[in-house]
């Protein structure tokens, strides 16, 4: 199985976010680098593939809010490829991963 951390604490820009996710995922060179070609390229991902989500505490970050938008691009691949497996760094956002039953 494939490991990918993505630590997201040295991006402060959508298009830094994107150069990063296109790096560390090793996308093809035509990765459009927006949430469209992100959720086309992870759902062809045809390797078991594990990618942990980690984000820096401080709240003042401008490109927080597209990172909550990336986050659900990739929540939303993951249920169509049952290849990919996301994990976020808090357990209240891997909460629907278990379900209300396993607490």
């Amino acid at each position: 199985m494939r490991k990918v951390i993505l630590d997201f604490a040295s991006t402060s820009t959508r298009e830094e976010v994107q150069d990063y996710l296109s790096m560390k995922l090793d996308f093809p060179d035509y990765y459009g680098k927006n949430l469209d070609a992100l959720y086309d390229c992870l759902t062809e991902i045809d390797e078991d593939t594990c990618i942990g989500i980690f984000e820096p505490a401080d709240e003042n970050r401008t490109v927080d809010s597209y990172l909550e938008k990336v986050k659900i691009v990739m929540r939303d691949a993951e249920e169509d490829n049952a290849h990919i497996c996301i994990i976020s760094g808090s357990l209240e956002e891997n909460f629907d991963l278990f379900g209300a039953e396993a607490y």
